[in-house]
């Protein structure tokens, strides 16, 4: 098995995979053997029958750096007289949750609710802007939880003259009334040790 499928989830669609070519070619009547090593090239599978044989080499997609192995790979597998399949896998990729309407959202729901470390300042502050990144999200019947990382940007306005503006960053819990598009409440753990 190649280096490229050392991530679990690509061990597991490469497995699959492998599974499935021998067990779409057994029912044809193919014999298969799998991880097959001739000289100093590997065949992911091998497909052979009395009429043909065929070497399968199994990438991920794109896989423009391995293109030299691949070719390398049909040369010996030509040489063999089989023919040669490459069979392309898809990386997973991680979805982008959004919930567009969250960032405002919060921002209203900080306004109503300043956390401690807003109200707790000697001199007035106001909260300019939250940006959100949701890391996760849970729904069920009766709530919808979303995990989320972010910053609170502030203004502190420190004299008539002088505004210093900082952004605090934050993690937590949020639950949505999805309905209504706002927050029931907010769990947010907020990092002020960057502070001046």
């Amino acid at each position: 098995m190649n280096k490229q499928f050392e991530n679990y989830f690509l061990k597991a669609l490469y497995n699959a995979k492998v599974e499935q070519i021998t067990q779409t070619y057994g029912k044809k009547g193919f014999s298969c053997q799998t991880n097959v090593n001739m000289d100093d090239v590997q065949f992911d599978v091998i497909a052979e029958n009395h009429e043909k044989a065929i070497a399968f080499e199994i990438q991920v997609a794109p896989a423009q750096a391995m293109l030299k192995d691949v070719e390398k790979r049909h040369e010996k597998a030509k040489a063999l007289g089989y023919n040669f399949r490459v069979i392309t896998i898809n990386k997973p990729t991680n979805p982008v949750i959004e919930i567009h309407w969250l960032n405002q959202a919060l921002f209203n729901y900080l306004e109503n609710n300043p956390p401690s470390i807003i109200r707790s300042q000697a001199y007035p502050a106001h909260c300019e802007q939250v940006k959100t990144e949701i890391q996760s999200i849970e729904i069920n019947e009766l709530d919808t939880l979303v995990h989320v990382e972010g910053g609170i940007y502030v203004d502190f306005q420190c004299s008539e003259d002088r505004l210093i503006s900082e952004t605090l960053p934050f993690e937590g819990d949020i639950s949505l009334n999805l309905l209504e598009k706002s927050i029931k409440h907010a769990k947010l753990n907020i990092d002020d040790s960057l502070r001046y």
